[in-house]
């Protein structure tokens, strides 16, 4: 096993059916069955980066299936399940069996593959049932030689810092079960049960009690499996008859880990979120991350003084891995790698995180006592501790104090337990495991004859683990709150407590009801009313709870639907027109297909979440085009609208952003569920809410540079479109060809662009103002990028009809063919982003009283047609100025009398405004505007071109 160092192997699987569509690089490589490369597809020219580990197992490519289903070896580089076994599961059983604590746990991203390494499936089985397994198989072979062993197993998970026992039934503790530290042992998870078994059939049954009770209670609190740490615990205790009488007991824990997908979160989408800090995807994954660097540079600085505190305190998963990661436990790492280009960043996260690991020792000590001992130190602790508790010195209720009572407890418990036989233990569990394999086998009969549900899930280990029958007759729908007992019993989110009614005739035709206000979809479809069901038909009740319908009375059963086909059913009926099926697909199509089957779900399950926690929020999934976003190409990306119905405001979140906010949803709506009175978070910390002070995407502007490549000036007012193709206001734009000293040229043209190849060239950008924005903006600027130069952003100006009067000038010396082919076939893209003002704002800003309203609004309107008819006279008149001393006058006055009036109030003060008078603001004649000419000279262009 190498000593005491933590024994790190690597393990790349297949592309799956969707790297295949989609055509993906391989980017990972195995010389050898140590050394393991990647290589960065944007960079093809580069070395790949190395990593040397313990083992890497290539298991991509190289394989046959055989007749029953099993993956073998088609050549000798292919690591099938036997061979990982081979290197790392006996290892973990020759280490208990000399009675060391073991540790083994499988790290990566969602989808790559740790779990077909720990689990497996039926016919490819991982680690896990293979230890449990071969540990009997080897029991067996050691009856006979006066060692008597013992196997307990147990199962719980860890998810958002919550501690859940998954082989018992019983309603958890509020914010889970407790994590305790014993004087000697280290961490533990307190009233966590551990069945005895005594065979790998029991093992196995408990397992998919397990996994069963996880799927139910994933379900219902609307949790993301992807997101749980799973551990299965195994203890096994050897006794050993001495010659003068006793027994000496050898223990082991084996410590079998799931952990949670290692997502890398791209913080640069979450800039600027006031939640991004408050919500943690994932605490005890990322304190996992610094446990390991902190591990490693202690043995890089080993003999120094003063090292690195490892945080392992600071989660519950590294609090239960302290023995596995720095104590007494001999411990494997197998890291499960992508080998898809699009996951390249993951998986070289995932071979430097194991690279880290590598470097860590532990301290293995067998654990072996003799039983009398043993008895014997416990009741002695207890009896210390009973003086300590009634010897005074510790106030009522005081944390010490409680603490000693639990260690008295504890240490009760495993006295009773030392001084229990094996027999006594197998028979206290003995009515439970009948009852459970009865019942395993009742239900498999059951299901040949009875139409009935069966679940999907995104993790596929939670797949058909959950049946509900439909017998004939008539079968309610409903939460627990139904009076009288829903006869299918769902809870969650947005499950009502008269959801539905089956009706079953004669098992031949089967309906569905769906009840006044409930959400049922069939096959991606809202029904309403009865719908008659059809075999293998996907219904959604709710938010979370996906079944499919199979009536074994029936041909055509089809055990292969996935949770991704019904995801994509969602995709093709949510009116944002993407389909699937019918033709091939470009890459980028299906990497955004990826993503909207992957969030419209959480979507969903977002607006239903919103819903029940009396949220005046939805939310709802745009597409959002690269020229939206200011850029000139690149993927259309997924976005997520949010309306606040109470503000009337809307904001836009990029992916990672609504990722975040949403498990801040989930945790804020499990602790509802788990009757938490603190479940309802202020403003400033709740995940729904959206200050109307954030800035939002308003639209974007698309500006023609064809112009500037004939050196011909132009001013326009470009339509602001929002991603709905809706026209928020005009954004007013002047395009000025220059010297390279700043000088705007006038009347300059060239008769063909290459003509400009080779010379000096400058122009300036002017974002003028923008008008008729929506009433409810506040504050706007503008943000441009050219030609691949550093992004401009113009100032932050308030109002509905904004005046930016900003200016940027560019130069190139010289012009080159690349910028002359840009300018005359692309155009620059203007987005335009700004605060809002909430719906109470905006009320006390424009209410006025009652007796003036209707005269300030009249004015106003007369104010804004006699400031249109001046313009109008000037420009008849052919005069290019206009004095702002004469806009004043038509501005004050309601007429020509109160004008004078007006004039009269002004002179008094103008002194003040000597130099305000003096200013000149151009006008653009009809016949003459730098439009106008634009579109004269590009005429001549064209007609010059011809």
């Amino acid at each position: 096993m190498g000593g005491d160092n933590v024994v790190v192997a690597v393990r790349v699987r297949p592309f799956n059916d969707r790297e295949k569509a989609k055509k993906c690089q391989l980017v990972v490589e195995m010389p050898d069955g140590k050394r393991t490369g990647i290589r960065d597809p944007n960079k093809k020219d580069d070395d790949p980066k190395w990593f040397t580990f313990d083992y890497s197992y290539w298991s991509h490519d190289g394989f046959k299936e055989e007749s029953n289903g099993y993956s073998a070896p088609a050549d000798s580089k292919y690591a099938d399940q036997r061979k990982v076994f081979n290197d790392l599961g006996k290892g973990v059983l020759d280490n208990a069996w000399a009675g060391y604590n073991c540790s083994l746990f499988a790290y990566g991203q969602t989808g790559s593959g740790k779990s077909y390494s720990m689990v497996g499936t039926k016919t490819n089985k991982g680690i896990i049932p293979i230890v449990c397994e071969e540990l009997f198989n080897r029991i067996g072979e050691k009856k006979g030689d006066d060692v008597d062993c013992e196997v307990f197993i147990s199962m719980f998970e860890i998810y958002c810092e919550k501690v859940r026992d998954l082989l018992t039934t019983k309603q958890p503790p509020k914010g889970g079960l407790k994590i305790r530290e014993h004087p000697k042992t280290g961490f533990y998870v307190e009233g966590l049960s551990s069945a005895p078994v005594s065979s790998y059939k029991e093992i196995e049954g408990k397992i998919n009690e397990g996994t069963k009770n996880r799927t139910v209670a994933a379900t219902a609190m609307n949790a993301t499996s992807s997101r749980a740490h799973t551990i299965v615990k195994i203890k096994f205790n050897q006794k050993t008859k001495k010659g003068g009488g006793g027994t000496t007991t050898k223990t082991s824990e084996i410590n079998l880990v799931d952990l949670a997908g290692s997502e890398r979160q791209d913080k640069a989408d979450t800039e600027g979120d006031r939640l991004k800090e408050g919500i943690v995807i994932n605490q005890s994954l990322t304190t996992l991350g610094r446990v390991i660097k902190a591990l490693a540079d202690q043995q890089s600085s080993k003999g120094k003084k003063g090292g690195n505190q490892v945080p392992y305190r600071d989660s519950a998963l590294t609090c239960l891995l302290k023995n596995a990661l720095g104590g007494n436990s001999k411990t494997i790492m197998i890291a499960a790698l992508s080998p898809a280009d699009d996951n390249y960043e993951e998986t070289l996260s995932t071979l430097r995180f194991a690279d880290r690991a590598k470097s860590i020792k532990t301290k293995a000590v067998v654990n072996e006592s003799a039983t009398e001992r043993m008895i014997r130190e416990l009741k002695e602790e207890n009896l210390r501790l009973q003086q300590q508790i009634g010897g005074g010195g510790h106030s009522s209720g005081s944390e010490e104090l409680e603490a000693l009572k639990r260690q008295l407890a504890e240490n009760q418990k495993e006295m009773e337990n030392l001084q229990k036989t094996w027999e006594q233990k197998l028979a206290e569990e003995a009515g439970k495991h009948s009852a459970i394999e009865g019942h395993d086998a009742a239900l498999a009969k059951k299901r040949q004859c009875v139409p009935h549900l069966w679940n999907l899930n995104e993790d596929p280990a939670l797949t058909d683990v959950v049946v509900h029958f439909i017998p004939e007759g008539e079968v309610t729908v409903g939460n627990k709150s139904a009076s009288p007992p829903a006869s299918i019993v769902l809870n969650g989110m947005a499950i009502q407590p008269q959801h539905a009614v089956l009706h079953n005739s004669g098992n031949k035709k089967i309906s569905i009801e769906a009840l006044s206000g409930a959400s049922i979809l069939i096959n991606g479809k809202e029904i309403k009313g009865t719908t008659e069901l059809q075999q293998n038909d996907r219904i959604l009740f709710g938010g979370n709870h996906l079944y499919v319908f199979a009536n074994p009375t029936k041909k055509g059963i089809d055990k292969e639907i996935t949770y991704e086909k019904a995801q994509q059913e969602m995709t093709q009926n949510s009116g944002l027109g993407v389909a699937r099926g019918g033709g091939a697909k470009s890459k980028e199509q299906m990497i955004l297909e990826d993503e909207l089957v992957a969030l419209m779900p959480l979507v969903h399950r977002a607006n239903a979440m919103a819903k029940e926690l009396g949220r005046a929020v939805t939310f709802e999934i745009v597409l959002v085009s690269p020229e939206a976003r200011g850029l000139d190409k690149g993927l259309t990306e997924v976005w997520i609208k949010v309306l606040n119905q109470t503000d009337d405001t809307h904001f836009l979140w990029e992916k990672n952003r609504f990722m975040s906010r949403y498990y801040g949803m989930q945790e804020m709506y499990e602790n509802k569920m788990d009757g938490d009175a603190d479940w309802n978070l202020p403003k400033e910390r709740d995940p729904f809410y959206e200050p109307p002070d954030s800035e939002v995407f308003i639209g974007s502007a698309v500006v023609f540079l064809q112009s500037l490549s004939f050196l011909i000036d132009s001013e326009e007012a470009f339509p602001i479109v929002d991603f709905s193709g809706n026209e928020m206001g005009q954004l007013n734009v002047s395009l000025s060809p220059c010297s390279v000293a700043g000088k705007e040229i006038r009347g300059a043209f060239v008769e063909q662009p290459k003509e400009l190849v080779g010379k000096n060239f400058a122009f300036k950008v002017k974002i003028l103002s923008a008008i008729g924005l929506p009433k409810r903006i506040n504050k706007t600027r503008c943000k441009y990028r050219f030609f691949g130069e550093k992004e401009v952003t113009t100032k932050t100006i308030s109002g509905s009809n904004p005046v930016y009067s900003h200016e940027n000038t560019y130069t190139y010396r010289p012009v080159t063919d690349k910028l002359v082919d840009h300018l005359h076939n692309s155009n620059m893209y203007v987005t335009v982003w700004g605060s809002q003002k909430g719906r109470s704002d905006r009320s006390s800003r424009t209410s006025t009283p009652a007796s003036t309203k209707s005269t300030t609004t009249n004015g106003s309107h007369k104010a804004h047609m006699r400031l249109q008819r001046l313009l109008d006279a000037a420009r008849s008149a052919e005069n290019t100025v206009v004095s702002i001393k004469a806009i004043e006058e038509v501005m004050q006055g309601d007429d020509d009398d109160k004008g004078k009036k007006g004039s009269g109030r002004r002179r008094s003060s103008s002194k003040k405004k000597k130099s305000t008078e003096s200013k000149e603001i151009k006008v653009d004649k009809p016949k003459k505007t730098t439009t106008s000419k634009s579109r004269e000279r590009k005429k001549k262009a064209s007609e010059a071109k011809d």
